[in-house]
């Protein structure tokens, strides 16, 4: 009996049967593959990349650059995240591309880093595999010179895993005085200096990625030998130069999880040797050791979406050894610089969160740099994101930091430049001098303060139109330039960087950056852009190609540079210690038409002025001209049009690929004329731009 009641117990307390189970017929999971954190302002797709025409994916972002009308080279992540080095990836053909997206301002301080610099999206092919070749010759018209350059790359994608070896050598002929009929014959009895140097220049490159268990891994090297070959003047004579620079980079790293946050650390190593013969007897050697470390993670969620925080720290390490010169001598500095990061969400529009007027965010974020023994120095910056719309987006970004000098700047090898032609007012005449160039070791770190407001809006009808607006506002003390156009106050307040012989004439200027004491600029950029169909019906059946038409016009509105507390503030729109223009504007064109494709670009500059004296106009300055010139370039594939991606990932199949580029179409050239109306010595035909008209033929090919 008990057996029988404990029985019935068990089956009183089991739970019910559970229904059967219900069989959907389809099921639909939609995300997009490599989205960044924010949505993009701008974005190509793989038929706005391929009308390009760029052989590699770091010209299409330079090109994106061009219309964004940035000042300084973006921060490039891959596939929506941040990665150890993205050179890994900027030398694959443009079809690895899936997509390229330029976010706005706000992605600075949500990727870390400068938060005044814009950030740029590549969205790889999750396969891809080319072998691909190109050769490219071009000449001006008038003759005297030509350049013949050759590369080669493997390149491949699988997931997470690339590779990518690679190899490059050209070579451009001198131009020689005598070459120019029209230059001024003063400048050189002789006629045999150089207006263009003899280059020559060998490289080759490996880069990979994979994995390492759980963290993914990253290497790349690069080898490269330059020689420049040059004739000047010095003492009366005719002086062969000749500059050899070996460079050898290496860098790696790894990026993963770990206690919940995203850690990439990398570390990086250049060494480089040069060296130069004739004008002076030069050699150098600089060894550079770079270590970077950078995580990212959500520390909570708020109504409107997760609280973002972002840390970087970066230490460089740099010495330069003179090993042949007037003097022996070593450099070396050190540099640290620790930022970080919060973005914190305020409203959002999407539907599972809190609801307000559209999206709105703010972040926040503060800056440490120390420089050796010349202590440390802070920084703060803040910046707001506000899209009301779905297609209408502001936003405003302030900071202000301490920037150490690059390497480049500090370190890079003295060495003497080819000989230029420049109006000295002294003697009102136009002169051959030879530039004194390399790093400066006595740069002392410059502050900044950037203010930044932008909107966009777009993009509209089936053209796709977008627009944007940016102004931005930059302050520095100390800031690190290069020394203003010569004028007599400014040989005055330089006269040890302008070098003369002991008769008076000029004969050469140390152009080596220097610190100014401050530097204003205030600029407002525009752009206008808008894809056009061709060839097809309304809804897109049986099209063709495309044509983007892009207009970008940037307008200076204060341009303004303060030598030295003693002396006054230089106007440069004004023409004091340099001809700024006021206006610049950029028309591209970027279409294709079945196996055709077409690239053209316009470019002006609006007129400027150099005065002789600060501060008022008279009649011995320079008035330089506007300056309008059209570049046109044509393309077509022989062999299939390899339309549609094959099954290694390719957009571009393996037939041939020529090329032909005309560049300055109408031989325009600076011209200029003294207040007064009379001719500007040092403006001739070829004073200022001896090459004028280029023409370029390539030919590529995938194997």
């Amino acid at each position: 009996m008990l057996a029988y009641l404990t029985l019935l117990t068990l089956q009183a307390a089991a739970p019910p049967a559970p229904p059967p189970p219900t069989q959907l017929e389809e099921v639909e999971v939609v995300g997009r593959r490599g989205a960044a954190r924010v949505a993009p302002e701008q974005e190509l797709g793989p038929e706005e990349i391929d009308n390009l025409g760029a052989y590699d994916i770091g010209e299409v972002i330079a090109r994106l650059g061009e219309r964004l009308g940035l000042q300084q080279p973006p921060v490039v992540i891959v596939n929506g995240r941040q990665v150890v080095d993205a050179g890994n990836f900027i030398g694959f053909p443009p079809d690895a591309l899936v997509r390229v997206e330029a976010l706005p301002p706000q992605a600075g301080a949500l990727y870390g880093g400068d938060p005044s610099r814009r950030v740029v999206n590549i969205v790889l092919q999750p396969a891809f595999s080319s072998r691909d070749a190109q050769a490219k010759m071009s000449r001006p018209t008038a003759g005297g010179t030509s350049s013949v350059a050759v590369d080669g790359r493997r390149s491949q994608i699988k997931d997470s895993d690339t590779f990518q070896l690679g190899a490059q050598a050209s070579r451009t002929t001198a131009l020689r005085a005598d070459e120019r009929s029209a230059v001024d014959q003063d400048l050189s009895e002789q006629g045999a200096y150089s207006l263009r140097p003899e280059t020559r220049i060998a490289s080759a490159n490996i880069a990979m990625t994979g994995a390492l268990g759980d963290w993914a891994t990253s290497f790349a090297a690069t080898a490269q030998r330059q020689r420049n070959i040059f004739a000047s003047q010095a003492a009366g004579q005719v002086v062969d130069t000749r500059q050899v620079a070996d460079t050898v980079t290496v860098a790696g790293g790894v990026s993963g999880q770990t206690l919940g946050w995203s850690v990439r650390a990398g570390l990086d190593g250049l060494i480089a040797e040069s060296r130069q013969s004739g004008l002076a007897a030069l050699a150098t050697r600089t060894q550079v050791l770079s270590a970077t470390l950078s995580a990212d993670r959500s520390v909570m969620d708020l109504p409107a979406g997760p609280v973002l925080v972002t840390a970087d720290a970066r230490y460089v390490k740099s010495r330069s050894e003179t090993l042949d010169g007037p003097m022996d001598q070593t450099q070396s500095s050190q540099t640290l610089d620790l930022r970080s990061n919060l973005n914190l969400p305020i409203f959002s529009a999407s539907p599972d969160r809190t609801g307000g007027w559209g999206d709105l965010s703010v972040n926040l974020g503060g800056r440490l740099t120390a420089l050796g023994d010349t202590g440390a120095d802070g920084g703060l910056n803040a910046g707001l994101a506000w899209t009301p719309l779905s297609k209408l987006r502001f936003s405003g970004q302030w900071s202000q930091a301490t920037d150490a000098p690059t390497r480049e700047q500090r370190f890079d090898p003295l060495r003497y430049g080819p000989p230029r032609t420049v109006y000295d007012f002294q003697s009102q005449q136009a002169v051959d001098i030879t530039p004194l160039l390399g790093g400066n070791p006595d740069l002392k770190a410059q502050k900044t303060e950037t203010l930044s407001l932008s909107a966009s809006a777009g993009p509209f009808g089936r053209w796709g139109v977008q627009g944007n607006v940016d102004l931005q506002s930059v302050r520095s003390s100390n800031a690190i330039g290069a020394l203003p156009v010569l004028t007599p106050a400014v040989e005055a307040a330089f006269p040890d960087r302008i070098l003369r012989d002991a008769e008076g004439p000029l004969i050469g200027i140390d152009q080596r950056p220097i610190n100014l004491a401050h530097i204003a600029s205030d600029t407002l950029s525009s752009g206008l852009l808008a894809n056009i169909p061709l060839g097809g019906k309304a809804d897109g059946s049986s099209r063709r190609g495309s044509v983007q038409v892009a207009i970008a016009h940037t307008w200076r509105l204060d341009d303004g540079v303060t030598i030295r507390p003693d002396i006054p503030r230089l106007d440069q729109l004004a023409g004091d210690g340099g001809a700024v223009s006021r206006h610049q504007l950029t028309l591209r064109l970027d279409g294709r038409y079945a196996r055709w494709g077409v690239n053209g670009r316009l470019n002006w500059r609006g007129p400027s002025r150099l005065r002789r004296d600060f501060g008022r106009d008279g009649p011995d300055d320079l008035r330089l001209s506007g300056l309008t010139t059209i570049s046109v370039r044509i393309n077509t594939m022989i062999g299939p049009s390899g339309a549609e991606p094959d099954t290694a990932g390719r957009r571009r199949s393996q037939g041939l690929r020529l090329e032909f580029e005309v560049e300055n179409l109408f031989d325009a050239r600076p011209e200029a004329t003294l207040g007064n109306g009379r001719p500007a010595p040092g403006y001739g035909r070829n004073d200022q731009d001896p090459l004028g008209r280029t023409v370029r033929v390539s030919v590529s090919r995938r194997f």
